[in-house]
């Protein structure tokens, strides 16, 4: 039997969230970790699933998740990403504070997928100075690997330290719908090979194998080391619905490396420890 470690939190953690996600989580914050209960399906195995790939990648820096039990109820926690003086503001906010309106919509009436993405990427370098290409074409690749349907303008965003006038981009975080795991939209009994066809994407197009076919493949896999943590893993959809779509992948994300994972972990730490100091370079 799987081993889920079980959270009790009250009710004064419980933290409204307001955006645009499908099927809004309930979610708690108390001592630097933000628990959120599952809501669609599964949304908490997706979330550790995802950052077991990120973990095995060349994602510079991302959340990771652990699968547990909220409240009696199945869910994930994970650490807070910020450092004290910084805040997370997302593109949409971004767009919000110097456009008005919302950065979707005006993403709707361009006509190419090319020209969408160039728009959303020079909007935030002309704004802050920070380039989002490199992190924008590894989260899209990631996202047409794992099936993720809700990359919205609310969760791509950048880290700021405006007291300092320093700004990073945000870790990727936020994969709750990935990996089918909204029983509702794709339920159980159909094959995975055809509710992958289903998937619709965003937030530069609905097809995530062409989002990241613009944008350049630039997510890289250790599939060797990827293919040994997953062995450990139960059975369920979410890692069948993995490891389909690991296998059609494969030649285009397979780097092919030998990395330790201590060697990748102590970069994911230096990440998360120093990325005041990366942005200063």
């Amino acid at each position: 039997m799987e081993n889920v470690k079980e959270y009790k939190l009250s009710p004064e953690a419980m933290v409204m969230v307001a955006g645009s996600s499908i099927g809004t989580q309930k979610k708690f914050y108390d001592k630097g970790f933000w628990y959120k209960q599952n809501n669609i399906g599964y949304e908490g195995t997706a979330e550790y699933l995802a950052s077991l790939v990120l973990s095995c990648s060349n994602m510079d820096w991302f959340v990771r998740y652990e699968k547990c039990r909220i409240n009696g109820r199945d869910g994930c926690r994970s650490a807070n990403f910020l450092m004290e003086g910084e805040s997370y503001i997302s593109l949409q906010r971004l767009y919000d504070m110097y456009h008005g309106g919302q950065l979707s919509e005006r993403i709707r009436s361009m006509d190419s997928v090319k020209e969408r993405i160039s728009f959303a990427i020079e909007f935030v370098k002309d704004t802050i100075g920070v380039n989002m290409r490199e992190t924008l074409a590894k989260m899209a690749t990631f996202d047409m690997l794992v099936l993720n349907t809700d990359r919205h303008f609310n969760n791509i965003g950048i880290v700021a330290d405006t007291l300092h006038n320093r700004y990073v981009c945000a870790p990727a975080f936020d994969h709750g719908n990935a990996l089918l795991s909204n029983i509702g939209e794709f339920p159980f009994g159909e094959p995975v090979a055809c509710l992958a066809e289903k998937v619709i994407g965003q937030p530069f197009c609905a097809n995530l194998e062409r989002q990241a076919m613009e944008l350049g493949f630039g997510l890289k896999i250790n599939y060797r080391k990827l293919e040994g943590m997953l062995s450990g893993e139960p059975d369920n959809r979410a890692l069948e619905t993995l490891q389909y779509q690991l296998e059609k992948y494969k030649g285009i994300l397979d780097d092919n490396t030998q990395r330790t994972e201590e060697h990748t972990e102590s970069e994911n730490k230096a990440m998360e420890g120093n990325h005041k100091e990366n942005q200063e370079e």
